[in-house]
């Protein structure tokens, strides 16, 4: 009697399918027609006996078969005879040399080299060709696929290198707008402590109006002009001495109303803090601005209004040039215009050149530079 190990069937634990069903092997065996015992070799080696027994010769035949398919272009085909020969004379060295053959046209070049690989233990001489073409073209393959890992790799870092960027410009706007609520909020207390002083100042007048006054014309004179005194230096105008040609009058008043709500109406102010006064037709500028860009457009936007003849903006201080600050690269953006936009001076490129290690010629789209201060 012949002992044979059972199968070892994988633990449910170790199993990837959906369930262990997949790897049941203990359902009941078929029942079995066959007259005569199966021989020792199983029932490959029967098909053969019975086959050379009737006059056939199987391994020939299964040979020229798959030789034939293999020719027509049948691959599978003749794969599938060749395996069917190969269990009925596992020890063939030709047919695995045939089989590798078969692999080889069909670009199966790892099957194709474990027949060849097969093939020699057989005892078969493998021509070198094939086994140095086959292995050339697993290498071209293992270096395909680490060059697309490679790539893979690249673009993700690439990725996270532009979502870094991003990030720090968005920390860099949202500090920004921090800055300019905090300004708008200093603003808007100096609003209100500024109104409250003119209805104080307005109650009081009148007031003093009715109590010392009366109705008469002379007493009202003084107190509208200080009204509106108080009113101009409220909207951020400067107020002369009563006499001097530059007291507020009608005329002044409507000027600085102008003024203020052209700079208030001037674009590219974020972060911005600027404070106006008048000198007759002059306006005077003073405060901090972020860049060069931002005091030209107060400027421009003081320079359009009818009745200013003049703007002085030399007490504003320009922050990128004293303190330094950063810029996100944009479309069409080069050193000299980056320059131009922050200190006012497109020849100090050199000194954003040096602080980032770029060229005009390097730049990215989303790049992030720092502007360094200058003295």
């Amino acid at each position: 009697m012949i002992a044979v190990d059972p199968i070892s069937v994988p633990q449910p634990g170790n199993l990837t399918p959906e369930g262990p069903e997949d790897f049941d092997f203990q359902q009941s065996s078929r029942q079995s027609n066959s007259e005569q015992p199966v021989p020792l070799g199983g029932v490959p080696r029967a098909l053969r006996e019975a086959a050379e027994m009737s006059g056939i010769d199987p391994l020939s035949e299964l040979y020229n078969e798959a030789l034939r398919y293999a020719q027509e272009g049948h691959l599978r085909l003749a794969r599938e005879r060749l395996q069917m020969l190969l269990c009925m004379a596992p020890d063939d060295g030709e047919s695995r040399l045939m089989l590798a053959r078969v692999h080889v046209a069909g670009q199966r070049w790892q099957d194709a080299l474990s027949a060849l690989d097969e093939a020699a233990n057989c005892g078969v001489d493998v021509p070198m060709s094939l086994r140095r073409a086959v292995e050339d073209h697993i290498q071209a393959e293992n270096a395909a696929k680490e060059e697309q890992t490679g790539a893979r790799i690249a673009r993700e870092q690439g990725e996270m290198k532009t979502l870094r960027q991003e990030a720090r410009r968005l920390r860099t706007e949202n500090a920004q707008v921090v800055g300019r609520v905090g300004d708008l909020e200093r603003e808007v207390r100096k609003w209100a402590w500024a109104t409250a002083g003119v209805s104080l100042l307005a109650i009081g007048f009148v007031v003093t109006s009715l109590l010392f006054g009366g109705g008469s014309a002379e007493p009202d004179a003084a107190p509208e002009g200080e009204v509106a005194a108080a009113e101009e230096a409220a909207a951020g105008g400067s107020v002369a001495e009563a006499g001097s040609p530059t007291a507020a009058t009608p005329r002044n008043d409507t000027l600085a109303q102008r003024a203020a709500a052209a700079l208030d109406g001037a674009g590219d102010l974020d972060g911005a803090t600027l404070e106006l006064a008048l000198a007759g037709d002059k306006a005077i500028l003073k405060g901090e601005v972020l860049t060069y860009k931002q005091r030209r457009a107060a400027e421009r936007s003081l320079a359009n209004v009818e009745g200013l003849s003049a703007v002085d903006s030399s007490g504003v201080t320009i922050l990128a040039r004293t303190r330094g600050t950063t810029h996100v690269v944009d479309r069409g953006d080069t050193l000299s215009h980056i320059a131009m936009a922050y200190y006012g001076e497109s020849s100090r490129s050199k000194e954003i050149e040096q602080a980032n290690g770029v060229t005009s010629k390097n730049l990215r789209i989303g790049q992030e530079l720092k502007i360094p201060a200058i003295h």
